[in-house]
């Protein structure tokens, strides 16, 4: 969630600033919606199954909805889900792979690597272990 709120932070030198957000959690939407329009998907895991299909289904209707041209996020299974529906509706997408994740990536990261057009992991050793990975800084 910090990594999030400190990319938003920077929102005015982007070339085009965010037109929505999309989050699990009612705290940050509450905090998020007083700058853009925000959507609440909710959590899910590979634990949870069943509240997968939620998380689609949720993801699905707002990509059809905004129809946006890059998704950008720092990543969790529920945003894979909306990074792989937008891909299918022709957006870019821009993973930025957890400070957390130290060795390897995320099980959300590797499974968005084949398909994110932009990669970036916060560990310089981490774009000697993988092909077309860029590092450019940690946001925290």
């Amino acid at each position: 969630m910090n990594q999030l709120l400190k990319l938003l932070e920077m929102s005015e030198s982007w070339p085009q600033p965010p037109t929505f957000c999309v989050t699990t959690l009612e705290e940050l939407a509450e905090r998020l919606a007083q700058q853009w329009p925000v959507y609440v998907i909710g959590e899910c895991n590979r634990r949870c199954s069943l509240k997968i299909f939620g998380v689609l289904l949720r993801s699905l209707k707002i990509i059809i909805k905004e129809r946006p041209d890059v998704v950008i996020t720092t990543g969790s299974l529920p945003l894979a889900i909306v990074c792989l529906s937008a891909k299918l509706m022709g957006a870019k997408i821009v993973w930025i792979d957890s400070i957390a994740n130290i060795e390897r990536f995320s099980l959300s990261g590797r499974m968005i690597r084949p398909f994110a057009d932009l990669f970036l992991t916060q560990w310089p050793d981490l774009t000697e272990k993988y092909k077309n990975v860029e590092y450019v800084g940690a946001i925290i």
